[in-house]
């Protein structure tokens, strides 16, 4: 057989030409190794594809489904020139053989695998809906424990899960955890991107990483991953820690433009005090951070969950087995930027596992991946280090589960005394308003919610308690106006983000947040750090 090189229409040895573009035809031999088109219909395993979902550095992730029984699913397929490299080959195998060899229900499901006739790797996976947590805590900001909770308890699971098969994730952030909408509760967290994970157990996996090299997203990273040390279950902690302080206080404990100041403050600097970056939390955290991000782990919690019920105590909220605050995933977005990124949400899930923030189009907070070579970075004497990093853009405690129970009366009655009449009690009402905080607002800035001024500078604000949205402005001297949506359901925090008003064409310079970045707000450019001999 015959095909057109520009149409890739096949045609008998006979013909020369393609009869729709004239073109010289080539033997069919010539496309043995080329990369196959993935166009809607192609079928990739026992799947059919519906379209492309969206493309990053490490591939392009498909929405697919059976043809027979109408399966939904995500495929993605490593990019050609990974293909090439059996390190990168190797951890994609690694990270769908993690994933099954788990097999936990807060841990996203990879469920085909196989390869491509032009040699590429695939893997099928459920396609999930939802919002990544990163993007849920720009909406919201910071949650309250009783909503924290919830969230936490399914990933502290899917890393005891884990780590009771000898694997350790080494890139747990909110990017990485899905939230999957829930009817019957808070949302579902699913725990993605194994792709770095450390695989421990004889026959776990052909993949390991090796020590020394220093892997993972520098807001996170543990002493141990800084110097290149060797990891454990209490490494996930680590990053655990982090990021519950990073939900409960709406800051990272540790921030840097600079990848190697990140690296520095993680190995010296003190745990910060969440009671200092919120004071209304009280100082009961302040201990249990303090152990969660212990700079030598031998002092850190044995277990994500132990972690957890440390946290939950010193809210004062009980861990629970089910459902507790009911967090929602939010209806409306808080400003445009948001709503860009946003749109993109139903296809984080397929995008991000496997890979990092840059397989997601128009995603806009930082996902920093980084690669250390053999020594410790905070030494900086006697060792060669390489950094590379890849930079991209309601309420109540919780509670035990509700079981049904069914009562059956007895065939013989049985006479017993009646109990006490209960006094009536009224219903507690919530209050009538909620309190709103704008980060990063001017002293100076007006704040009007739907027209009317409710005072100035961050907050906090009273704004009356309602379902419906309302409208946020904020306007400071020399400033362009910021505006946002907010439904005032609950208390909450908003990041605000000012511009300097436009003078002849002047393009305008971002302001405001204090110089502090929200909860996981992105850095601006990517970092490169110089080689240390």
């Amino acid at each position: 057989m015959a095909t057109c090189p520009a149409c890739r229409t096949k045609y008998d040895d006979a013909i020369e030409a393609c009869a729709a573009d004239g073109e010289l035809l080539v033997p069919d031999s010539v496309f043995a190794h080329a990369e196959m088109d993935i166009v809607p219909g192609t079928m990739i395993g026992e799947y059919r594809v519906e379209g492309k979902l969206g493309e990053g550095a490490f591939g392009t992730v498909f929405r697919a489904v059976h043809p027979m029984i109408g399966k939904a699913a995500a495929i993605k397929v490593l990019g050609r020139a990974l293909s090439y490299d059996p390190q990168m080959v190797s951890r994609f195998v690694a990270e769908a053989r993690a994933v099954n060899q788990i097999r936990h229900k807060n841990i996203i499901d990879v469920f085909g695998f196989g390869a491509l006739p032009d040699g590429r790797q695939y893997y099928a996976m459920e396609l999930l809906e939802g919002s990544t947590f990163d993007a849920y805590l720009k909406l919201r900001g910071r949650l309250p424990i009783d909503e924290a909770v919830p969230v936490l308890r399914g990933i502290a699971r899917a890393l005891d899960a884990a780590h009771a098969k000898g694997i350790f994730h080494r890139d747990l952030k909110p990017e990485n955890i899905f939230l999957v909408e829930n009817e019957d509760g808070p949302p579902e967290p699913k725990l993605l991107d194994f792709g770095i994970a450390k695989l421990t157990k004889k026959g776990s996996a052909s993949h390991k990483t090796k020590t020394g090299a220093a892997m993972g997203t520098p807001y996170y990273m543990s002493p141990e991953q800084c110097r290149g040390h060797e990891v454990d279950a209490r490494t996930d902690v680590y990053a655990f820690g982090v990021m519950a302080f990073q939900v409960l206080t709406g800051t990272l404990p540790y921030d840097s433009d600079n990848a190697l100041e990140l690296l520095l403050l993680h190995l010296n600097e003190p745990v910060p005090l969440a009671s200092a970056r919120r004071p209304e939390l009280g100082t009961a955290y302040d201990p249990v951070f303090a152990r969660l991000m212990a700079k030598d782990k031998a002092h850190r919690p044995e277990s994500a969950s132990q972690a957890l019920e440390e946290l939950a105590a010193a809210g004062g909220v009980a861990v629970g087995r089910s459902g507790g605050g009911q967090v929602r995933l939010p209806a409306a977005p808080v400003s445009s930027e948001v709503t860009a990124h946003a749109a993109t949400l139903p296809l984080v899930a397929s995008q991000t596992l496997g890979a990092s923030a840059a397989d997601v189009p128009g995603a806009t907070r930082l996902s920093t991946r980084l690669y250390v070579g053999v020594g410790g970075v905070a030494l900086l004497v006697g060792a060669f280090a390489v950094v590379a990093l890849r930079g991209v853009g309601g309420a109540g405690a919780a509670s035990s589960s509700q079981g049904v129970v069914a009562s059956v009366a007895p065939s013989i009655p049985v006479s017993s005394p009646q109990p006490p009449a209960l006094p009536s009690l009224e219903p507690v009402k919530a209050p009538a308003t909620v309190s709103l905080t704008l980060l990063g607002a001017a002293k100076d800035a007006v704040v009007e919610v739907d027209g009317k001024s409710v005072g100035t500078g961050e907050g906090p604000h009273a704004v009356a308690r309602g379902s419906a949205s309302v409208t946020v402005t904020v306007t400071a001297p020399g400033q362009k106006p910021w505006t946002s949506t907010f439904v005032p359901a609950g208390d909450g925090s908003i990041p605000v983000k000012t511009a300097k008003a436009t003078v002849g064409g002047t393009k305008p310079a971002v302001v405001g947040n204090g110089g502090a970045k929200p909860a996981g707000g992105p850095i601006s450019k990517d970092i490169a750090v110089p080689d240390f001999k």
